[in-house]
């Protein structure tokens, strides 16, 4: 499954959002920054497993 969205700039943009925000709302800001980096470290292309890995 595929999406057009990048958690990693999503994480980036929750941040700069954060750092103008006061409160709250800046609390909220990096709670969803944090969570989309959560989402970006899944995502992370994974080396191929290499066969005699599988096996052992």
């Amino acid at each position: 499954m595929d999406s057009d969205y990048d958690p990693k700039r999503e994480a980036e943009a929750a941040m700069k959002l954060a750092v103008t925000a006061d409160g709250p709302e800046r609390q909220r800001l990096v709670g969803l920054a944090m969570a989309w980096h959560g989402l970006a470290r899944l995502r992370a292309p994974r080396a191929p497993c290499r066969e005699s890995d599988a096996t052992a």
